[in-house]
């Protein structure tokens, strides 16, 4: 592929780790790297962490430095929205009508804040968070506040609670409005759910589950916001996390086939267009280790099947079996969660009162996944059982003096 050319669409870290993948196994051709933002490629998950409480520049939150790409010889081209591919030409078309030949095209688009009609985009202390811009959007409204105001946040998700702990350190009395019966109902397990709502609740924010928002109206100053059960909440400023829909019109565009849930691809991330690729959260893409088809969103998978595609692009292919993981900062809480957290069963290792402690989450009497609290050393230990399936007593799994080693 000495003479190819791979165009990229999306700089996330997708997108990253794909181009630096090919370069790093072997591929001489050129490599053109298209971000429809202004900015460096940079990391999100810090968006609703770190970066809500500082006003760091944004070097500090970037994927690779200036240099990274110059010297992995990366065209990286900043403000460069692909509009429409024609595939039987090979062409990729940009916003101001620029026309690039591709050899393979790889989709690595990622996602979009899912919006609701009631809270438009862009509107008056109004906020969805997908980019930088988002979130220093988020920061200067927060900051023009006094201490004491209202935030309300729509969605007891990761985000949700992430900007909860974040707003509350800074003195805001906030709300979260939650439609399903409890928090975190598709990325934790009941017993994280439990105990992160009750941190939540001794720094003083207001879960409301099974709660939805029926009307807004605008006031002088905030809105007033009718909810499900009748009552009526003041909000200086309002956040919206309900989840995120995958980018795929571009690739449907062009007549690839996707579903609601992105991108169709095979096991080595090839659409059902020839020399069109797809990676990361915008790609319905085939997981050995589940034996199906899935779509992930997290920044580890970002990653993991972005390298993935590029191998399969240049002929190396392997099999892509990561149970996927991900991590939440949250008070004095890091929580790391690898595999499916959502099993039949749960077992408990170490005692949550004291702050530390491991979550086994059980289909049947398999280790689907684990969830850690402050305990990431034993969780490097103990990954390998979701990886390998293990089947382990329960009454051992929750013993924490005893040595999972052989199992």
């Amino acid at each position: 592929m000495k003479e190819k050319t791979v165009v990229i669409v999306g700089a996330g870290i997708a997108g990253v780790s794909a181009a630096q993948a090919l370069r790093e196994n072997g591929f001489k051709g050129q490599i053109i790297l298209l971000s429809r933002e202004n900015t460096m490629p940079y990391d999100r998950p810090p968006l609703s962490k770190d970066a809500l409480h500082t006003s760091a520049p944004h070097a500090t939150f970037l994927l690779r430095d200036e240099a990274f790409y110059k010297t992995s010889q990366i065209d990286l081209r900043l403000g460069a929205e692909a509009t429409a591919i024609d595939a039987a030409a090979h062409l990729v078309t940009l916003s101001d009508g620029t026309q690039l030949p591709y050899s393979t095209l790889l989709l690595a688009t990622g996602s979009r804040p899912r919006t609701l009609p009631l809270f438009p985009y862009g509107a008056p202390f109004i906020h969805y968070l997908r980019t930088s811009l988002d979130t220093q959007r988020l920061r200067q409204d927060m900051q023009s506040l006094p201490k004491g105001a209202s935030m309300v946040i729509v969605g007891a998700g990761i985000i949700g609670l992430e900007v909860a702990a974040a707003a509350t350190a800074q003195g805001f009395h906030v709300t979260v409005i939650e439609a399903g019966e409890r928090p975190l109902a598709r990325s934790g397990s009941p017993l994280l759910a439990s105990f992160l709502a009750a941190e939540h609740t001794k720094h003083g924010v207001d879960i409301r589950c099974q709660t939805h928002i029926i009307d807004v109206e605008k006031g002088k100053s905030g809105y007033s916001l009718t909810l499900s059960d009748k009552s009526t909440l003041a909000a200086d400023l309002i956040v919206v996390g309900i989840g995120v829909c995958p980018e795929h019109e571009l690739g449907s565009l062009a007549g690839i086939e996707a579903a609601p849930s992105g991108i169709s691809v095979d096991a080595h991330g090839r659409t059902s267009i020839k020399d069109i690729y797809a990676a990361g959260e915008v790609a319905f893409h085939h997981n050995v280790h589940y034996g199906t088809q899935r779509r992930d969103e997290t920044w580890q998978h970002a990653a993991s099947h972005g390298e993935h595609v590029a191998k399969a692009i240049l002929g190396v292919p392997d099999e892509y079996s990561s149970p996927g993981s991900y991590w939440t900062d949250q008070y004095t809480f890091n929580i790391q969660v690898v595999g499916n957290p959502l099993g039949t069963s749960e077992v408990v290792r170490g005692n949550p009162s004291d702050g530390a402690f491991v979550i086994f989450h059980l289909n049947g009497s398999v280790i689907s996944g684990i969830t850690a609290v402050n305990a990431t050393r034993e969780l490097r230990k103990l990954r390998r059982l979701v990886s390998n399936a293990s089947a382990v007593p329960q009454d051992i799994l929750a013993d924490p003096t005893t040595d999972l080693t052989d199992y």
